[in-house]
């Protein structure tokens, strides 16, 4: 009998990729998500059982790792606070006798003016110092990051809070995904290892290079205030820069997109209601960002798990485009 593994933040990015890699290899799954409408995307998905539940309380994950035989953990964007989280987590698997974690951390969690990277750095340490075999993936910054900004792409533009000029590792999200999948249901030869998940090196100029070849018009890369996130007046003087090359780009069809584009991206994955402690990490991250860049790790890694080559930006692009239904030339 196929036994269950277990997903916590499967309404997320990586979580739900993970999840629907590991139906699709025939696993049983049970999604640990926050909310009813995330618990619906992941029945659709396909995975046998859902947990809805806070990530932050020891209970509600308590309460979803019986009857599993493993774990792939990965917490949601706004939470700084891991420690507790893997601490509740680890006791879980302990008394419910947890074959195996996978934990999805961060690449270079090292990096001393990250504070969202040195918690994961910490939980990395309590689950290598635990009694329960864990696989730890760092992965890069996700190619996905920049689709936040759609709308602006599509009227030409790519926008974020950081220098354009700073070199980004980047790192598919689904080659994660099926990654952290092939981990979590075979973990053979995996317990005690650390993986560096990257695939390329980026500048937002060389990222605004591809998607103008995909799209078929100009795209600019324009730098928001990193502090725009908790000051959006901070960022008025990076729209003016939006509507103007937008027209340029792409004329009066600039218009609807980038009044869309605009709005959607002054609360990107609902960053208004995060708390302040969540906001200044991602000010500090992005200020990290806009002044030092994100170097990638080892990248003969992630190919070596996949068995392929890594997924390049310029192939996750034409792949986003046309889900999108942009045909490519």
């Amino acid at each position: 009998m196929t036994e269950k593994i277990l997903v916590t933040g499967a309404g997320g990015g990586v979580g739900r990729s993970v999840a629907r890699r590991l139906v699709e290899r025939g696993e049983t799954v049970r999604a640990f998500v926050k909310s009813e409408e995330q618990a619906g995307v992941a029945r659709a998905d396909g995975v046998a059982e859902v947990v809805i539940g806070d990530i932050r309380s020891h209970a509600d994950v308590a309460g979803a790792v019986p009857g599993v035989a493993r774990v792939f953990h990965v917490c949601p964007t706004a939470v700084v606070r891991e420690v507790s989280i893997a601490e509740g987590l680890i006791a879980a698997a302990r008394a419910n006798d947890v074959e195996h974690i996978v934990f999805n951390s961060v690449i270079h969690p090292d990096i001393e003016e990250l504070p969202h990277h040195q918690e994961k750095l910490r939980v990395e340490e309590l689950l290598h110092a635990s009694e329960v075999p864990a696989t730890v993936l760092r992965p890069s910054h996700f190619m996905q990051n920049y689709l936040d900004f759609w709308d602006l792409m599509l009227a030409g533009t790519l926008p974020y809070p950081s220098s354009p000029n700073s070199v980004m590792g980047v790192v598919d999200a689904e080659d994660i995904g099926e990654v952290g999948a092939m981990i979590a249901a075979s973990p053979d030869g995996h317990a005690g290892k650390t993986y560096d998940l990257s695939t390329e090196e980026l500048t937002r100029h060389e990222m605004a290079t591809v998607w103008s070849g995909v799209l078929g018009h100009s795209v600019s890369a324009v730098r928001l205030p990193p502090t725009a996130v908790k000051s959006p007046l901070q960022g008025v003087g990076a729209a003016a820069t939006i509507v103007a090359k937008s027209l340029a780009s792409t004329k009066t069809r600039a218009l609807g997109n980038v009044v869309r584009g605009l709005a959607r991206s002054s609360n990107t994955r609902g960053v208004r209601n995060w708390p302040d402690e969540s906001k200044n990490c991602y000010v500090a991250m992005m200020t990290y960002y806009d002044t030092v860049g994100l170097p990638a790790g080892d990248m003969t890694v992630l190919p070596r798990l996949l068995g392929r080559p890594a997924t390049g930006y310029r192939d996750f692009a034409a792949r986003e485009a046309a889900r999108r239904g942009i045909s490519i030339g």
